[in-house]
């Protein structure tokens, strides 16, 4: 009875999956993000003009280091948050993470798609020619929500439930990354928020499922092994391995 209840409560919060939605690894519905963020703002808005103005803003503030640190993370790899986790955060180290990551990932980004589709809204440099985007031509053709923050989101929070000694650690390279999105001038704060907004969802989601919280459990002692920390936690905050 639980189990129904519980399911029937998800129905409610993500919808009823459609006929053609694209088969999950984990995930047993599509999540409908456009009912959970909040819209972008209409075109040539207030808000709309302000969210361009801070893209201008940053475009002409930032530094050659900005931009530098802004494209080596213009790429989608959980191996980003090597700084935080250390060297020995490394594919060849962590086959049991790297394979959760990868299915919750793909889970993640057929929820992104389908909400850009549905938002469709332009990346700067399409809605203005003031913007002078840099780090190439964009992994997807629209700005809403971010995938890149929706990536790096999903990936600090399953990180943070194995290693929640670095909860706080990974949550502020995630802050950064999003940050970067727009020293590029890839995307719009607004995009970035609601990116945050839906990896937080997508993360959440996840973690009601059994099959990934039994995968997570085995993923976590592979991390914290390879990492050298202890296979509980001595105490949540920003602690190093012993």
């Amino acid at each position: 009875m639980i189990r129904h209840a519980t399911l029937a409560l998800l129905i409610c919060l993500f919808g009823a999956p459609p006929a053609f939605a694209q088969k999950m690894n984990y995930l047993g519905q599509m999540i409908d993000l456009t009912e959970l963020i909040p819209p972008p703002p209409p075109q040539d808005s207030a808000a709309w003009k302000q969210d361009l103005d801070e893209v201008l803003g940053m475009q002409d503030s930032r530094t050659e280091a900005q931009v530098q640190r802004a494209v080596a993370d213009n790429i989608l790899s959980i191996y980003r948050f090597e700084d935080v986790l250390g060297p020995k955060f490394k594919k060849e180290n962590l086959p049991l993470m790297d394979a959760l990551m990868e299915k919750a990932q793909a889970d993640a980004r057929a929820v992104l798609i389908a909400a850009k589709n549905a938002i469709q809204r332009p990346r700067p440099a399409a809605a203005s020619k003031q913007v002078l985007a840099l780090g190439g031509t964009p992994r997807l053709p629209t700005a809403y929500p971010s995938g890149g923050v929706v990536f790096t989101t999903v990936t600090a929070i399953v990180l943070s439930k194995m290693v929640p000694e670095k909860r706080f650690e990974l949550s502020e390279r995630n802050r950064e990354y999003a940050v970067n999105r727009v020293v590029l001038g890839q995307h719009f704060p607004r995009d970035v928020r609601a990116g945050e907004i839906a990896g937080t969802v997508i993360a959440h989601a996840l973690m009601q499922v059994p099959a990934f919280m039994i995968d997570l459990q085995s993923a976590r002692a592979d991390l914290r092994q390879a990492l050298d920390y202890p296979p509980e936690p001595e105490s949540v905050g920003s602690t190093k391995p012993k």
